[in-house]
């Protein structure tokens, strides 16, 4: 009998909790208050700005740079900028709310134009709107899944794509997934799948629909190998929407950040129409800190098709790192290490 590859790839992991007492009530309570808070602001009728707000959006796989390359623009003299506002998000639409933290119900990672609604357009203006004058430059790695959606939000939207090595990506995601936190009244919060592994069940469920790997999905058993999936669903939807963003996309290399950052930032803000003074380009490139040294990670195992697609992003950005394909798509289990000499931790 066939396995639904939707009903194995959801099954959550079993993870250690982090010993708590009091704290899940506390976390539980707070992104309830949040929420509520960004959703009365989000329906204020005094906060309707009448024209859309000229939007920067940051976008790129988790764990890929976006936060650095975020904050390097944080001080600029004409940008407001918005980390990762989940909230504000959930009350615009509760459907973008992926991770299940403000609300509950029916969630997306992938979303495009048709998701958008007149009304939404409305709280978008009032939450993410600068004042007059600035750029509102909003950082949300979930947004390189949201490209349509980011665009029929918000008129002439540039977007920065930041990319980084996917064997880099992959084992960070699965650093960041091994912490889950209690929490009352709800299932229990992973640092990065959410509440319940949320995120995966809809990253799971929107990939399949949208023909991504629906034949191998269900063969993802650690957190490397679904962050694969998400690495990988992201540089395809970026892709997808290249040609029709023309020069409003612009793309760049964590490794050149982090090895040039003065020529990199120069470039990525003239790219961007921004302004670029002696002050702002010192201050910028003084925060970008070369990342300490990571430990070998273990080899990165994917079924064919996956790893074919992985390696050969990894080639055109000229990354080392290469996954290894498993031995048999249809039993999860067994891999080849015949390429394990091609696989750089």
């Amino acid at each position: 009998m066939e396995r639904d590859p939707i009903r194995v790839a959801h099954a959550s992991q079993q993870r250690p909790l982090v010993p708590e007492r009091l704290r899940p009530f506390a976390r539980t309570a707070y992104y309830a208050a949040r929420g509520v808070r960004r959703r009365l602001l989000a329906r204020a009728w005094w906060r309707s700005p009448h024209h859309d707000p000229v939007a920067i959006f940051i976008i790129g796989c988790g764990r890929s740079g976006t936060t650095l390359l975020g904050e390097l623009f944080a001080n600029h003299a004409t940008v407001r900028y918005r980390y990762e506002p989940y909230a504000s998000w959930a009350a615009i639409q509760p459907v973008t709310d992926c991770l299940q933290l403000y609300s509950r119900g029916e969630h997306h990672c992938l979303l495009d134009a048709s998701a958008v609604t007149p009304t939404a357009r409305g709280r978008f203006r009032r939450l993410m709107s600068p004042p007059t004058g600035l750029t509102l430059v909003e950082k949300s790695p979930i947004n390189a899944l949201r490209l349509g959606y980011l665009d029929a939000m918000t008129h002439a939207a540039r977007f920065v794509h930041i990319v980084r090595d996917g064997t880099d990506v992959t084992s960070s995601i699965q650093e960041k997934a091994a912490v889950t936190r209690r929490m009352a009244l709800r299932p229990a919060l992973n640092d990065w799948w959410g509440v319940g592994d949320a995120k995966w069940s809809a990253l799971v469920r929107d990939g399949v629909a949208a023909g991504y790997y629906s034949d191998e999905v269900g063969q993802l058993t650690t957190d490397a190998q679904r962050g694969a999936y998400e690495w990988l669903l992201s540089l395809r939807e970026v892709d997808a929407w290249r040609e029709r963003l023309g020069s409003r996309l612009v793309e760049l290399r964590y490794v050149d950040l982090i090895d040039d950052p003065r020529t990199t930032i120069a470039a990525v803000a003239e790219s961007l129409g921004l302004s670029c003074s002696a002050d702002w380009l010192t201050q910028a490139t003084s925060l970008v800190r070369r990342p300490a040294p990571r430990r070998p990670a273990e080899p990165l195992f994917l079924p064919r098709q996956m790893c074919a697609d992985f390696n050969g992003f990894q080639a055109r950005f000229e990354f080392a790192g290469r996954a290894i394909a498993r031995e048999q798509a249809g039993d999860p289990l067994m891999a080849s290490h015949a390429d394990s000499s091609s696989w750089r931790g």
